[in-house]
C-alpha cells in the first residue's frame, strides 16, 4: 500500500470517472467507506444506472461540484501498488476518455435512418457496390464486398444500406473529433493522432452444413450481424458487433474512445522505437568511428614495418653495390658498361628508398612494398 494523499476536487474527478466499486479495490476500502467520505465532504455522486448509460453510450449529466463552508483537510486513501495498477489505469483513462466523448455535445454520435450529404468515400462505395460484377465464393453465398480503392465493406446486398449508414456516420464523427480516413488500395485506415489503424466494416457470417450422398460440406451465409474490426498490429485489435442490447450504430463512442487510446499508445510505441533506433545509430556510429581508427592505426604501424623493411632491404642494397664497385675496381676491371649498370642500380635504389622514393618512369605503376612481401615471403622459406 502507498498513501495517497488528495483534495476534494480530486476526488469528485476520480468518482465521476470511474465507478466506486473499482475505486475501491484501488484504494482499499470499501465501497461504502468511500461513499460516507464524499457524503462527509460533499461530493456529489452519479446516480444509479449512470455507469450502465455510459456504458452503452447514452447521454448523461454530470452533477456539479458546489462550494462548502466545511473546513475540511485533504482525504488520504491507501492506494494498492500491484500487477493489476497497468489495467486500472487503463480502464480509468478509458472511462475518462469515453465520457468526454459522450458528453460533448459537438459530436454525432448517432447513425440516422437516412444519409444526408453522404461523404464521397461513402458515395464511391455505393456505387461500386451497385455496380460490382464481384461474384459471391460458391461457400460464401451472400456477401459481397467492394473493390481496389474503396471503403472496406463486406456485407450482403440487403446490409449495404445500413453499413453505408454506419461508414458515413463513423467518418463524420472522426472528421469532427481531428482524425481522418485513409484509403490504401484494398484496406481502409482511420488515421488518428497521425496514426494508421486498419478498420473493414464486414457482415458476421454463419457456418451452415450441407450433406450429400458423398461428402459433407459447408456453406456460410449472412448472419444479419454487423461488426467492425479494428486491426493495429498483432496484438491491437478490436471487434464491435451488433449484440442483444445494442447494435453497432450505437457504439460510436466506445469505437472511437478504443481508436484513440489504441492511436496514442501506438504513437507512444513508434516514439519509443524511434528513439531506440536513433541511439542504436549513434552506437553503431560510435563503434564504427572506434573501428576505422584501429583500422587506421593498425595501417600505420603495418606501413611502419613495412618502410623500416625497406629501409634495411635499401642499406644491404648500397652496401652491395659499393661492395660490388670495390671489388671490379680492385680487379681493373671497371668497364664502361659496368659503370652505366652501377648507375642504374643506384637510381633503382633511390626509386625503392623510403626516404627518397625518387620517381623512375618505368616503375610508376609497380607498388614499392611489394617488394617487401616478396622478400618477406622468400625469407620466410630460408627462415621459417
Amino acid at each position: 500500500m502507498e498513501i495517497k494523499t488528495i483534495t476534494r476536487k480530486e476526488l469528485y474527478e476520480l468518482v465521476w470517472t470511474t465507478p466506486l466499486t473499482q475505486l475501491a479495490k484501488q484504494y482499499n476500502i470499501s465501497d461504502n467507506g468511500l461513499r460516507k467520505i464524499c457524503i462527509k465532504h460533499e461530493i456529489p455522486l452519479p446516480k444509479a444506472g449512470h455507469w450502465s448509460k455510459v456504458k452503452f453510450g447514452k447521454k448523461v449529466t454530470k452533477a456539479p461540484l458546489m462550494k462548502t463552508e466545511k473546513k475540511l483537510n485533504d482525504i488520504k486513501l491507501y492506494e494498492r501498488i500491484g500487477k493489476n495498477d497497468k489495467k486500472a489505469h487503463f480502464n480509468s483513462k478509458y472511462s475518462a476518455l469515453k465520457n468526454e466523448i459522450v458528453n460533448d455535445p459537438s459530436l454525432p454520435l448517432s447513425v440516422p435512418t437516412k444519409v444526408y450529404k453522404p461523404d464521397i468515400l461513402v458515395q464511391k462505395a455505393k456505387s461500386d457496390l451497385a455496380t460490382s460484377n464481384y461474384q459471391p465464393n460458391h461457400q460464401y453465398q451472400d456477401i459481397i464486398h467492394t473493390t481496389k480503392g474503396n471503403l472496406n465493406i463486406e456485407v450482403s446486398k440487403k446490409m449495404v444500406p445500413r453499413a453505408l449508414r454506419f461508414m458515413n456516420a463513423l467518418i463524420k464523427l472522426l472528421r469532427k473529433r481531428g482524425h481522418d480516413i485513409e484509403i490504401d488500395g484494398y484496406s481502409t485506415y482511420a488515421v488518428v493522432f497521425d496514426e494508421k489503424i486498419n478498420i473493414r466494416c464486414r457482415e458476421k457470417s454463419k457456418r451452415v452444413m450441407v450433406k450429400s450422398d458423398r461428402w459433407t460440406n459447408y456453406e456460410y451465409h449472412a448472419s444479419d450481424i454487423l461488426t467492425l474490426k479494428m486491426e493495429a498490429d498483432y496484438i491491437l485489435r478490436k471487434d464491435w458487433a451488433d449484440s442483444k442490447n445494442e447494435l453497432l450504430e450505437e457504439q460510436l463512442a466506445k469505437i472511437l474512445t478504443k481508436l484513440e487510446l489504441t492511436a496514442k499508445q501506438l504513437k507512444k510505441e513508434r516514439i519509443e522505437r524511434e528513439e531506440w533506433h536513433k541511439k542504436f545509430q549513434e552506437e553503431q556510429k560510435i563503434k564504427q568511428e572506434l573501428q576505422d581508427r584501429k583500422d587506421k592505426e593498425l595501417q600505420s604501424l603495418k606501413s611502419l614495418f613495412k618502410d623500416m623493411k625497406r629501409h634495411e632491404m635499401t642499406v644491404r642494397l648500397r652496401s652491395y653495390v659499393q661492395e660490388f664497385k670495390s671489388h671490379k675496381e680492385s680487379k681493373g676491371e671497371l668497364t664502361e658498361d659496368l659503370l652505366l649498370w652501377l648507375e642504374w642500380a643506384n637510381e633503382k635504389i633511390e626509386w625503392f628508398d623510403p626516404m627518397i622514393e625518387r620517381e623512375v618512369p618505368l616503375l610508376e605503376d609497380i607498388e614499392r612494398n611489394s617488394f617487401v612481401e616478396t622478400e618477406t615471403k622468400r625469407s620466410s622459406l630460408f627462415y621459417p
